[in-house]
């Protein structure tokens, strides 16, 4: 039984002290500003010896009473001693878990009020390490202030500087820009002299091959007029040569025991011409004028070549499938001819063109006009233009007397009669009403004998060429 003078621990109500101790306080509560007030460690030690008073009152009362209240011990709860001892152990029975749940808890305010006594003392501490490093930097403040001050004027200096170094860097790409442009203007100078170089250069290279060229023709000069000094020039002068009459007989296709058998001044220009007419070269030179032939005329005309002689214009046509006759007064050649299988006839040019009717694609005459007088070549020009077919050709070539060399040695053919102008031949072939009459100049000069600045000086044949036209 419970003593009268011993009240029941009512752990609940202890409980909900505690808490409202710990809302009360947590209320009055300040925080510690670091900037404003001292931190008052006496304040906070003051309250944790309050809370293990507590917490010593409150353990106390939890553990198992083996004791009866004094204040029990009064009637109406005054027991005997043994009903005391029963009653505690019975009431220590029914609260004993409770008992348990008090300890934990108190054990853990313990450890928590320990907890909170180290945290207050590192935060001590850490006042202590922030005020120092407050009052370090507060006396640091005025210097890094100055030197704040120092690096503003640094900076406004820098900027100015800056400023100043703009300016002339523009400047510096002006005078730039200019410089480029006067290099410009110097390279642009320079490709004007290298192309100015270049072309003085070029008429020197045109000025030295002019004079190699006018010594070449100065001496070529000299030697056809005779005007060259020679030093070791003999008293006397002999030329030697081979005979022109064996070289004659040589190139001759006529065998020699034949010879008698032919008319003499026929056999004489035979043997003439092979001596000084090559006729390989003769008939090489005249294929330049197969191109002026109208071959749609020439498939249904005969050519007609005048004064044929060896034929060298004759196998030039066969050569080009253009059906062609042949007409000579010099009857061995025209016999040699006809064995070749030409169709040749040994007449004088005007008795063959008037005593046929026939009608040709064109007409020739190689070196004949210069054979003749006059009054022949009117009549020949004139029936020639009336046996022709419409687009007809005439060929008329002759010595060039612009060329002194062919000049020189005009006569050196004892039939030939005088030489004969182009221009004139050219005048008289239009009065006889030719079209399209042009002059065709041939057998030009080796480059080095070329002394003459006329063009037409250095060709030593020329032709007169014309076209019938109705």
């Amino acid at each position: 039984m419970f003593e009268a003078n011993n009240p029941e621990i009512n752990v609940d109500v202890l409980m909900q002290k505690i808490r409202q101790e710990v809302t009360q306080r947590k209320n009055d509560y300040q925080p510690v500003v670091l900037n404003s007030t001292k931190f008052k460690s006496s304040a906070v030690r003051f309250d944790v010896s309050h809370i293990e008073t507590l917490l010593g009152d409150a353990e106390s009362r939890a553990n198992v009473r083996t004791k009866w209240p004094d204040k029990w011990n009064r009637f109406p709860f005054n027991f005997s001693s043994v009903i005391q001892k029963t009653a505690l152990k019975i009431l220590g029975f029914i609260f004993k878990d409770q008992r348990e749940v008090n300890f934990n808890l108190i054990q853990s305010l313990k450890e928590s009020l320990l907890l909170n006594q180290q945290l207050i003392s590192e935060i001590a501490n850490l006042r202590s390490q922030v005020e120092q490093s407050t009052i370090i930097i507060e006396n640091s403040v005025p210097a890094i202030n100055k030197r704040l001050d120092i690096v503003d004027d640094s900076l406004q200096t820098f900027k100015e500087c800056l400023t100043k170094a703009d300016g002339r860097q523009q400047a510096f790409e002006e005078c730039l820009t200019k410089a480029d442009g006067r290099q410009q203007t110097f390279e642009e100078c320079l490709t004007k002299a290298d192309v100015r170089q270049q072309a003085f250069e070029e008429c020197l290279t045109k000025a030295d091959g002019c004079q190699q060229s006018f010594e070449e023709r100065l001496h070529v000069m000299e030697e056809l007029l005779g005007t060259k000094v020679t030093q070791s020039l003999p008293p006397c002068l002999e030329v030697t040569e081979e005979s022109y009459i064996n070289t004659a007989i040589a190139l001759s296709k006529i065998p020699i025991e034949e010879h008698y058998q032919h008319n003499k001044k026929d056999l004489f220009y035979y043997l003439f011409e092979n001596v000084f007419y090559n006729s390989e070269v003769v008939k090489e030179k005249q294929k330049i004028y197969l191109k002026f032939i109208n071959l749609h005329v020439s498939q249904s005309y005969r050519f007609f070549d005048a004064g044929c002689g060896r034929g060298e214009f004759l196998q030039n046509l066969t050569e080009k499938n253009i059906k062609c006759i042949g007409v000579d007064l010099n009857k061995l050649e025209v016999n040699n001819l006809i064995k070749s299988g030409f169709d040749a006839h040994e007449a004088d040019i005007l008795d063959y063109l008037e005593s046929h009717n026939e009608q040709y694609s064109g007409v020739s005459a190689f070196q004949v006009v210069e054979h003749l007088n006059f009054e022949y070549i009117h009549k020949f020009l004139s029936i020639s233009f009336e046996r022709l077919v419409n687009d007809g050709v005439i060929i008329i070539e002759t010595v060039n007397p612009h060329n002194l060399y062919g000049l020189s040695n005009f006569y050196q053919d004892p039939t030939h009669i005088k030489p004969i102008p182009p221009e004139m031949l050219k005048f008289i072939l239009e009065w006889h009403g030719f079209k399209k009459v042009k002059i065709v100049y041939s057998s030009l000069f080796p480059k080095t004998t070329r002394i003459f600045r006329d063009e037409k000086m250095n060709y030593q044949d020329y032709a007169v060429l014309g076209y019938k036209k109705i």
